[in-house]
């Protein structure tokens, strides 16, 4: 969850925490009440797709690491490969200029393919016997890799938009549910001014540069319309 994400889910909490001291207020089936309910399903949301959002960055690193390894075997292979068939004068193994990963992954296929025929010259030339096979195997490694991170990237994009949309959730029932606590409290202005504080959204302790949403904070309050903009 991004800090700003926090410090809403925090005020989210806040105002259920509200609801529950001042019961009163969000008697039966009032309207607050029921944007009490709104606000408590748009907080459950947000914290559930924080929680997977950071599932899915620890996938990410994790993977990141896996396809670097299997980018490193694949590559390993194909010199190995390529320095023997040098050796043996074959011209179709040259490593490719593009040391990109799909390069490899074609290059790799090709190598596979070219060699089929030559396999016994190449283990004549200590290769190993299964040189192809392990070729193969370090070629669907890198590309399964590869997907699994458009997999999980494709997740998180899902989770920063369901966020999103909580959020707005979240703004749209308390922009509603402000005129009412005013009108409820105006003869109380200690209770007020606690769901005033409540419904405040913390200033961020510092910016942080890497956090690429929201690029404008709420100073103090946060509405339909600013998470709109």
């Amino acid at each position: 969850m991004t800090g700003f994400n926090k410090r809403i889910y925090e005020m989210l909490t806040r105002v259920l925490v509200f609801s529950k001291t001042y019961p009163h207020l969000f008697a039966g089936a009032s309207r607050s009440a029921g944007l009490i309910d709104e606000i408590a399903a748009a907080g459950g949301k947000l914290s559930a797709e924080g929680i997977s959002k950071a599932s899915g960055k620890r996938d990410a690193k994790a993977l990141s690491r896996a396809r670097a390894e299997a980018r490193k075997n694949l590559r390993d292979q194909l010199v190995s490969i390529s320095r023997t068939a040098k050796g043996l004068r074959l011209s179709q193994f040259w490593m490719p200029r593009d040391s990109s990963d799909r390069a490899l992954i074609e290059f790799g296929h090709i190598f596979s393919k070219n060699a089929q025929p030559l396999s016994e010259v190449f283990v004549e030339s200590h290769l190993a016997p299964d040189f192809i096979e392990k070729l193969d195997a370090a070629v669907q490694n890198l590309d399964g890799r590869i997907r699994d991170q458009v997999v999980v990237k494709a997740a998180r994009i899902s989770a920063t938009a369901a966020a999103r949309e909580a959020r707005n959730e979240a703004f749209a029932a308390l922009q509603s549910l402000d005129p009412l606590m005013e009108n409820l409290l105006q003869d109380d202005s200690q209770t007020l001014a606690v769901w005033q504080n409540a419904r405040r959204v913390e200033r961020s302790a510092s910016r942080k540069p890497a956090e690429s949403e929201p690029q404008a904070e709420p100073d103090v309050e946060v509405t339909s319309t600013d998470a709109a903009a």
